[in-house]
């Protein structure tokens, strides 16, 4: 697949959801929510749509923001993510 790293981070993030549901239903619904921005963040790149991905990117939380921002550096390169999304990765 074209996003193998967004993939992996969306798969990492379903594997903890699974893991702590039923078990810890607030850690669950985190994981769940954190998933759910990540396929919100591959369907507006795969539509195109740069301003919303950006948009979308900057009102995520901290953590699974700087995973997508590090999974789209491995995929597409570090002079694309400063180029539409604004962020410098080192």
């Amino acid at each position: 697949m074209f996003l193998k790293n967004l993939n992996k981070l969306e798969k990492s993030l379903w594997n903890s959801y699974v893991e702590f549901v039923g078990n810890d239903d607030d850690m669950a619904e985190m994981y769940a929510a954190d998933r759910n921005d990540v396929l919100d963040v591959k369907a507006f790149y795969f539509a195109g749509l740069l301003n919303e991905l950006k948009v979308k990117i900057d009102r995520m939380d901290t953590h699974p923001r700087e995973g997508v921002v590090c999974a789209f550096a491995e995929d597409l390169g570090e002079d694309w993510v400063f180029e539409n999304l604004g962020y410098e990765v080192l």
